[in-house]
């Protein structure tokens, strides 16, 4: 069973809570508190660099893993261009139903979750220009030349910044759990296997970044809160608000 504590675990909360005025602050107090939870442990622990180890060869000085071709076809060219081809079918469904469903809970749950297909990648994309952080690959620890640096350190004025945080192609799948708290209140019976197919998915597509030296676990892991925290945040921009609904079978 999944511990709240954890990124998956908040996002469980925040799908089954009912979008009521009282929930939206226990919703953002989870995801302050994951947040929290995030930098603490990756600020003052060295878990990034214990988990990179695990696909880190030190005989061979590389991870072997990378640029592997079965798996390089399977879990990243063919994962990436299997999520951008759902994401657009996705996105227009949602876009005819929510024009289709009238005014009310239904058509803004179906807005916000169009909006989470876009809005998830896109801040992703936008986040990696601003922090500046590199991959393990690319560090001393891994046999790079750059510096190994917590995400709030200061990268030395002598290194450009790199595009690694947070995860991109894990995104592809943890925008899919997105989707899911967006509608798991007005249709429960897609959004319970749509939530475990996003988590799934973009475990499985992160995972394979990892062993690469693509990205650390903390780089996956926020991924997966922004795609918790977009939906959240557009309940709280669009106009109305969305009612309490009973979970039940569609």
């Amino acid at each position: 069973m999944l511990l709240p504590a954890s990124p998956e675990g908040v996002c469980l909360r925040i799908a089954s809570s009912p979008m009521s005025l009282h929930s939206r602050s226990r919703q953002s107090l989870l995801l302050a508190f994951a947040a929290g939870l995030l930098i603490v442990v990756f600020q003052s622990t060295s878990l990034d660099l214990v988990v990179a180890h695990l696909f880190w060869d030190a005989e061979r000085g590389a991870f072997p893993l990378r640029g592997h071709p079965l798996l390089s076809a399977v879990l990243y060219r063919g994962a990436k261009s299997a999520m951008y081809a759902l994401g657009v079918i996705a996105f227009l469904a949602l876009c005819r139903a929510a024009f289709g469903a009238g005014v009310g809970a239904v058509r803004r749950a179906f807005m916000i979750a169009a909006g989470t297909l876009v809005l998830v990648p896109v801040m992703v994309t936008l986040i990696k220009h601003l922090t500046n952080r590199h991959c393990p690959w690319s560090m001393e620890p891994f046999g790079g030349e750059v510096p190994y640096v917590h995400l709030l350190q200061s990268l030395p004025s002598a290194w450009q910044g790199g595009q690694c945080f947070p995860a991109g192609h894990a995104a592809g799948g943890f925008v899919w759990v997105g989707v899911a708290i967006a509608l798991w209140q007005v249709r429960p019976g897609i959004a319970k296997p749509l939530l475990a197919a996003g988590l799934l998915a973009g475990g499985a597509m992160g995972l394979f970044r990892m062993a690469e030296g693509a990205h650390f676990l903390s780089h996956t892991l926020w991924t997966l809160w922004l795609a918790c925290a977009v939906p959240l945040m557009l309940d709280r921009l669009l106009p109305g608000r969305m009612p309490p609904v009973a979970l039940r079978p569609d």
